[in-house]
């Protein structure tokens, strides 16, 4: 591979610190106006965080929040029917009120899921965040079953 030719005025030196000695903070100043949205260079697509996400990882997310929303909802609808909470957190939380109920489910749920976005391209975080929406899909199909037997 030939060589590129070296400007005589440039000696080698940078006038400032390498930016690259040190991984991207998960919230850095260029959260919102980044262009990172991956790997640059082979072998960086591992155990790095990014500055802005692709369309699929977020429809994930938000389907996600999505379904959080429904569960919650299913939740309220069949305790209105009789039915009771098998979750303690939850039932001590529904025992405190409709609000604080969702606010406690969801917010646990949505707290989850920025940190499962910010950690994307760690390992296994991926198959998580697959595992976390197979369950809620899991579970809306119990809560449908649910549902129809009353």
């Amino acid at each position: 591979m030939p060589s590129l030719p070296v400007d005589a005025a440039w000696d080698g030196r940078r006038a400032g610190a390498d930016r690259r000695q040190g991984p991207t903070a998960p919230f850095s100043k260029y959260v919102f106006k980044g262009r990172r949205q991956g790997a640059r260079r082979g072998g960086e697509g591992v155990n790095t965080y990014v500055d802005r996400y692709s369309g699929r990882i977020m429809a994930i997310l938000v389907l996600i929040a999505g379904l959080c929303v429904l569960d919650a909802l299913f939740t309220l609808l069949y305790l209105q029917r009789g039915g009771s909470e098998l979750n303690p957190l939850m039932d001590a939380a529904i025992r405190a009120g409709v609000i604080p109920f969702i606010l406690i489910k969801c917010g646990l749920t949505f707290v989850g899921i920025t940190f499962l976005c910010l950690h994307k391209n760690f390992r296994f975080v991926r198959l998580i965040i697959l595992g976390v929406l197979l369950l809620y899909v899991v579970l809306m199909g119990y809560h449908y079953y649910v549902i129809s037997l009353i």
